[in-house]
């Protein structure tokens, strides 16, 4: 179980580049990027409540694989993907997967990149 104020770094430390050529990973939201990047969020609904103590979250990975140009965005998508699920099923702690949504045009500061949004369920631990 994670306390809310430590999952989105707690995620961030299970998905960190560990050679070469592995996506840069963003806990913060950004107004520009470098692709390929995996960037760290909360999703809808944020927190749901399970007992008096414990909550179950949903933290986003949103994997953007590169600007919307003609050519094998989807395919870098695909790949992109499936890279995030292996790092987050090779980690000592459970990452839940609730989804993973299509590839969709994601804007960011102006410029549209492919990317996909990986919904993950957190138990959440902490308040009252």
């Amino acid at each position: 179980m994670t306390a809310l104020v430590d999952a989105r770094v707690k995620l961030a430390a299970a998905l960190a580049p560990v050679a070469d050529g592995d996506p840069a990973v963003l806990v913060d939201l950004v107004d520009a990027l470098e692709p390929p990047a995996l960037m760290i969020g909360w999703g809808e609904p944020w927190l749901v409540p399970d007992t008096a103590c414990l909550r179950t979250g949903r933290l986003t990975v949103i994997a953007v694989a590169g600007r919307l140009v003609p050519g094998a965005g989807v395919a870098t998508l695909e790949s992109l993907v499936d890279y995030t699920l292996g790092r987050l099923a090779g980690d000592v702690d459970p990452w839940p997967l609730d989804q993973v949504g299509a590839p969709r045009v994601f804007p960011i500061g102006g410029v549209s990149y492919l990317a996909a949004r990986l919904t993950l369920r957190v138990p959440i631990t902490g308040g009252s």
